[in-house]
């Protein structure tokens, strides 16, 4: 069971730094356009990286307190087995 789900998660990790990389190189493409093209554009690109770098850290806060909860819940359930057990 774990090995299938080691190897779903190293194909999601190989897919990843394949659309990762695609997606960076379309990004800066847009962004030579935006900085070379329009005025204004630099600006445009400095916002974009503010915005991404705060979405990127909300959605990782966010990540790690439902993994507090699941742990938090399965701790609970432990005890519980384990009164049971005791009893």
């Amino acid at each position: 069971m774990y090995e299938e789900q080691e190897q779903r998660i190293a194909s999601f990790r190989k897919n990843r730094t394949a659309t990762t990389y695609l997606f960076a190189i379309l990004k800066l493409v847009i962004a030579y356009g935006l900085i070379t093209y329009i005025d204004f554009g630099l600006f445009i690109v400095i916002g974009y990286i503010f915005y991404a770098l705060e979405s990127a850290s909300a959605i990782q806060f966010i990540n790690s307190q439902e993994t507090n909860l699941q742990l938090n819940v399965l701790n609970q359930r432990l005890s519980e087995i384990e009164s049971r057990v005791e009893q």
